[in-house]
């Protein structure tokens, strides 16, 4: 049975002069899922899913069948990530952060020698917002029709590129889409062409900054509102400390997912003739191993890890994949899920916060409290490999030797205590759910402002 904290008397209840009212459950469980809803589904940023345009569709195709393959196969599947493996999406946030400033910075002049002179040739000045446009997929390939008017795009070197304008009429769903295009794919000339301005980037996007705002104030108002129940030793249902700790890590999502468009549903189309080849620049994609085992394990801790990239040819995909943030060079992916992992143990921490209070049965109890621990352990433990990674790459010695027996045995743990951290937060949103059926009397009181408010 639950009981009414022993720091909340009677006669604190009675002093309030009615300034306290009674909130009802529902009111509970819709504050909490709106802004759940708000942290797992509108603060998420994808990446393009590319969708070939079909013609002479039936209705039902059209209006029932496509939208619900889709939401089935990419956004609800990016939903429940976000909703079981938050702290996941947010060092997806980061990794494509790290890239779309490596992008940005390359509008630096690059002095090319020729003989006795030099040109000195610039790349368009990016913002953060174009480095993102590229990562998430926004300039695709395509061919165009056999026989169709077209004019090769020159170069500064006075050569031809394989990239070309078409210049006669044809029927644009007659293009065939090859693949999504890296930022080297595109030659510098190409560039300055095809790019577009920060301005009508933000214009593809769906979601403005007055709309990024409303949300993070929204979740930044729940926070506020846990800590004056904290501050009147007002107790907070289960489902609040699960919502507070969505919200905790929402604020640093769109920290850095601010300048990425979200939504954006349509790439731009870059050409080339039907009977031209293409090749992704940079070196090839790594194999996975042919051993089932040893593949499952490398896909567990390089998707953990964030380094999945390395494996993927962009050029043999009909679309960026779901996490995709490009190539990341080694030495950045250790820094880049430190901060990360640090966020989801204080995740998880969140949750202890509810850790003396008084459940409906001591299964829920005890549920609770090994969720917690597992929520708190394993990004502790991928906070460890990313500091031997980050470590290795920048004074490599006998300490980081040390440091590198450290990370192998917590890359086991890693491997066997994954399934752990999913279940644990399985638990938690089941446990918060289900106590709302048995609640405190001090849990159903809002909070009184009126002692917030300076007076004499």
């Amino acid at each position: 049975m639950r009981h009414v904290p022993a720091s909340i008397e009677l006669r604190d209840i009675a002093s309030c002069d009615g300034l306290n009212s009674q909130r009802s459950i529902w009111s509970i469980a819709w504050s909490c899922l709106s802004t759940i809803f708000l942290c797992t589904w509108v603060a998420v940023h994808p990446n393009i899913h590319f969708r070939l345009e079909k013609q002479d569709q039936k209705w039902y195709e059209q209006w029932l069948w496509e939208p619900l393959h889709e939401f089935f196969t990419h956004k609800l599947l990016l939903f429940l990530w976000a909703l079981l493996v938050p702290e996941y999406i947010l060092a997806w946030a980061v990794r494509q952060y790290v890239q779309a400033g490596v992008i940005s910075k390359k509008g630096a002049p690059l002095i090319v020698f020729e003989r006795h002179w030099f040109l000195i040739e610039t790349v368009p000045k990016w913002s953060r917002c174009h480095g993102f446009f590229v990562i998430m997929g926004g300039f695709h390939l395509f061919r165009l029709p056999a026989d169709t008017p077209s004019v090769c795009l020159p170069l500064k070197s006075f050569e031809y590129s394989t990239f070309v304008i078409p210049t006669g009429r044809y029927l644009r769903r007659d293009e065939i889409p090859v693949c999504p295009l890296r930022f080297e794919d595109l030659p510098v000339d190409i560039l300055e062409l095809v790019v577009p301005t920060e301005t009508e980037l933000r214009d593809r996007g769906k979601s403005d900054a007055l709309t990024k705002a409303i949300v993070l104030v929204q979740t930044v108002w729940f926070i506020i509102q846990c800590i004056a129940r904290r501050m009147q030793h007002l107790p907070l249902t289960e489902l609040e400390v699960v919502t507070l700790a969505y919200a905790m890590l929402n604020f640093f999502i769109y920290v850095f997912w601010w300048d990425k468009p979200r939504n954006v549903e349509c790439p731009i189309r870059v050409y080339k003739r039907s009977t031209a080849s293409h090749e992704e620049s940079g070196g090839t994609a790594e194999e996975w191993s042919e051993n089932w085992a040893l593949r499952w394990m490398g896909m567990i801790f390089f998707y953990i890890m964030g380094s999945q990239d390395r494996y993927v040819t962009l050029s043999k995909q009909y679309s960026v994949p779901m996490f995709w943030s490009g190539r990341i060079a080694t030495r950045d992916l250790g820094p880049a899920g430190i901060g990360p992992s640090i966020l989801g143990a204080a995740f998880g921490a969140i949750h202890c916060i509810a850790w003396s209070s008084e459940f409906t049965s001591r299964t829920e109890l005890f549920l609770w409290r090994i969720s917690c621990i597992a929520m708190i352990t394993v990004p502790c433990i991928v906070a460890i490999i990313c500091v031997w990674w980050a470590a290795d790459h920048i004074m490599p010695g006998k300490y980081i030797d040390l440091l590198g027996y450290v990370a192998r045995l917590c890359i086991i743990l890693l491997l066997l205590s994954a399934w752990l951290y999913i279940a644990g937060r399985i638990a938690t949103l089941v446990i918060a759910f289900t106590s709302l059926r048995s609640l405190p009397p001090a849990a159903l009181m809002t909070v009184n402002w009126a002692t917030f408010i300076p007076h004499i």
